[in-house]
């Protein structure tokens, strides 16, 4: 069987093509490239109203909660240990606490649309058809069971392991063949121009692009005193109107760039939506790391022709995604050509006020907004008209500076991580090489500072790298398969740990569980028997030398010698996805270990894996979608939603795992997935060190194997981890970290 798009051939029973992304269908089938009928006809008030309803929970329901994971939850068995020691950082881990009396967890019915408008990082893994392919290949396709930085299985040449470069590092020839100094190939090939542009990415990295929003670059039109607001790209953009000329943005392209705010110094992230029609941004949401910890978001929306038609700008502890909807904090800006229309401010509390330029203006708010209070710039002191002007200008100007710097910056992302001794100290000045993955061919050199953190600035397009990181008198270490996906901000890599040569072997014992159901007795998780068990080293090592291997008894406990050192081990089992994990072995470290394997998905389904370690206790999968003008929240208040989603497994006593699935996916629907950090924050400790130091890492499994591994970000105080969405058929990755959390309680309680 073939792909009648790309001609590929396909698995037995393909859904979608491992090549193209697209779905597999009869000949006669079309491909639906629009969106539902329903969300182009929805009305705006229905989703004011929705949003606008929020149920508190009781006392009661919380003590139910306590109760039922009393009764369900596995203890934990004996095999787990404590944990590994916590790397230093700069600023120290908070200290351990005691578990004493954990405190209930209520239930809440969220405004679920104001998180679930979702914007992301288009790393551009794509699960079903959607728009376009979107230059989707085998290498971005998350059921091709591939190897990158996210998931996956690669060939030998993707793996780096080509000729010499096979061996074992035992052997040392492998240590010797990446110790090579860098030498430029000729300006005029592929890999001389990447040389180039890696090393002037990162000797500009380091000042950062820059954005001057205050910049008198554009004149205020003249005010027309018939013109009233077009609505056409806002609402077509967020789903409730079908306009000529714009799409719904889950069929726009996604990009997202970073840059440095010259007024203030802050950091702003952009996701930027793309019109795949006319190649036109029509949305820019700009996110400002503020200095008191919370951010500024500002939303832009352009017309076809790249004018500013509407500013909706507010403060928010997190960023999660929503739109304007009548009742939402925050100021408004309704522009047309070139001139503001209104200015609408919101307030917590419902207090609205808006200034309509003139009386055509004055008159379609009235007709929509009948309760709101409506001022006419004309009838208005003359102190509020010259506020009214100066906004005018500041806005209108913000919004062309944003796209015209925006939309020029290059395109980057970041691969970035720790390197740690044995004890778990940070390694400073350790030489870090970033290779071509295809041919182990040297790109950049670079090194840790004094923490043992390294950042390394590559282009945001399809590539696969390698790292080693080395340091006499340490064995050095490599990560391979390092994905890096057009558009894609962060690429966060597990922490590395460097061990002298030779040492004792340790004796390991390994375990395999089924990561959605649990045993007889609900004490842990089934066992699995793993039909083989190899050991690579290195991180993300899938293809390479097999220096160990080991064998499961009648119980599922496989038993394996390992010199100090940093592993892959691959885990098989029948029935079951295979598992890549890392496995640090170290003296006086943990001598035990369980992975946990998913069953085998489903065609149509998404199974979404969280393990971490001893500390902290319990960590929480979050998992939101929105589906035309309906929204839902998978959690532990509710762990069933209408759409056929589950929150299976909700481990609260270290390790894991909690396991959602997605059982009836659709590309036309959109999800967002974040870990929360109850044991801290339930505590309000949200500068905690806990969740970054925990090693959480979250796998997402669909009917092709492994789409994608993502790795908690290290040495970072925090408590919420929003990780992926998946929006038209892509899994993209967000990769945002936060510790302010103050106003936004849904993570712990109504």
């Amino acid at each position: 069987m073939y792909c009648r798009y790309c001609g590929s051939k396909l698995k037995p029973g393909a859904k979608f093509c491992t090549s193209c992304g697209r779905k597999v269908e009869s000949s006669e089938k079309t491909e639906e490239t629009g969106v539902k009928a329903a969300i182009a006809t929805a009305q705006t008030d229905t989703a004011a109203a929705a949003g606008a309803e929020a149920e508190a929970t009781t006392a009661e329901g919380a003590d139910k909660k306590q109760a039922e994971r009393k009764e369900a939850e596995p203890k934990k068995t004996e095999q787990k240990k404590a944990e590994q020691p916590e790397p230093s950082a700069s600023t120290p881990p908070e200290e351990k606490k005691t578990e004493g009396g954990k405190a209930k967890k209520g239930l809440l019915l969220i405004p679920l649309f104001l998180l679930l408008a979702g914007l992301g990082v288009a790393l551009g893994i794509r699960i079903g058809s959607g728009f376009g392919s979107g230059g989707s290949t085998k290498q971005n396709d998350p059921f091709a069971k591939r190897d990158t930085q996210e998931s996956g299985k690669a060939t030998t040449a993707e793996s780096g392991e080509s000729g010499a470069d096979s061996e074992s590092a035992e052997s040392g020839s492998e240590d010797k063949k990446r110790e090579e100094k860098l030498v430029l190939a000729a300006e005029n090939t592929e890999l001389g121009t990447l040389q180039r542009k890696i090393a002037e990415l990162n000797n500009t990295a380091a000042a950062a692009q820059r954005i001057d929003l205050s910049a008198v670059n554009h004149a205020v039109g003249t005010r027309n005193p018939g013109e009233s607001w077009n609505s056409d790209v806002f609402y077509t953009l967020e789903g409730y109107e079908n306009r000529p000329g714009y799409v719904n943005k889950n069929l726009c392209r996604l990009e997202q760039k970073q840059l440095i705010n010259a007024a203030t110094g802050n950091r702003i992230d952009y996701v930027i939506y793309i019109n795949p029609n006319d190649g036109v941004a029509n949305k820019i949401v700009a996110i400002e790391y503020l200095v008191s910890g919370s951010l500024q978001v500002t939303e832009y929306y352009y017309d076809a022709n790249r004018m500013p038609r509407f500013v909706y700008q507010y403060d928010i502890d997190n960023y999660v995604a929503g739109y304007a909807v009548p009742e939402k904090p925050g100021q408004r800006f309704l522009f047309g050509s070139d001139t503001l229309l209104t200015w609408r401010e919101v307030r917590d509390g419902g207090f609205k006020w808006n200034c309509a330029a003139n009386a055509t203006e004055a008159e379609r708010l009235r007709k929509s907004w009948p309760a709101n209070t409506i001022f006419l710039y004309q009838n208005e002191s003359a102190d509020m008209r010259r506020a009214f002007d100066e906004r005018e200008s500041i806005m209108l100007n913000a919004a062309y500076n944003t796209y015209e710097t925006v939309m020029n910056a290059q395109n980057l992302t970041s691969i970035s991580g720790y390197a740690y001794d044995e004890q778990g100290n940070g390694i400073g000045a350790a030489a870090v090489r970033l290779y071509r993955n295809e041919d182990g061919k040297l790109l950049y050199e670079s090194q840790t500072d004094a923490d043992g953190k390294y950042q390394i600035y590559v282009p945001s397009e399809a590539r696969q790298y390698m790292l080693q990181i080395a340091k006499q008198p340490y064995q050095a270490c490599e990560i391979y398969g390092i994905g890096v996906e057009s558009d894609q901000l962060v690429a966060y890599q597990t922490p590395v740990y460097l061990f002298e040569r030779g040492g004792a072997t340790i004796d390991y014992r390994l375990k395999l569980g089924d990561a959605l159901h649990y045993n007889e007795s609900r004490s842990g998780m089934q066992t699995v028997i793993a039909s083989a068990i190899n050991l690579r080293e290195g991180i993300n090592n899938r293809t390479g030398t097999i220096v160990a291997t080991a064998k499961a008894d009648a119980s599922g406990e496989a038993d394996v010698q390992l010199k100090p050192g940093v592993y892959t081990v691959e885990l098989i089992a029948s029935g079951y996805e295979t598992v890549y994990d890392t496995l640090v072995a170290r003296q006086n470290g943990e001598t035990e270990r369980e992975f946990f394997a998913a069953p085998t998905v489903g065609s149509g389904q998404v199974s979404i894996v969280l393990t971490w370690g001893a500390v902290p206790a319990d960590l929480d999968s979050h998992l939101f979608t929105q589906r035309g003008t309906e929204t839902s929240h998978v959690w532990f208040g509710s762990k069933e939603d209408s759409f056929g989603n589950d929150l299976d497994v909700d481990d609260t006593s270290s390790y894991g795992p909690e396991t959602v699935t997605i059982k009836q996916f659709s590309a036309e629907d959109y999800y967002k997935y974040c870990v929360f950090d109850f044991t801290n924050g339930v505590r309000e400790n949200t500068q905690s060190y806990e969740l970054s130091n925990s090693g959480a890492t979250v796998q997402v499994y669909t009917d092709q194997g492994l789409a994608a591994t993502y790795h908690v970000p290290t040495n970072r105080p925090g408590v919420v981890w929003e990780i992926f969405e998946i929006r038209n058929g892509r899994i993209t990755p967000i990769q945002r970290y936060y510790d302010y959390v103050s106003s936004q309680g849904w993570w712990m309680h109504s």
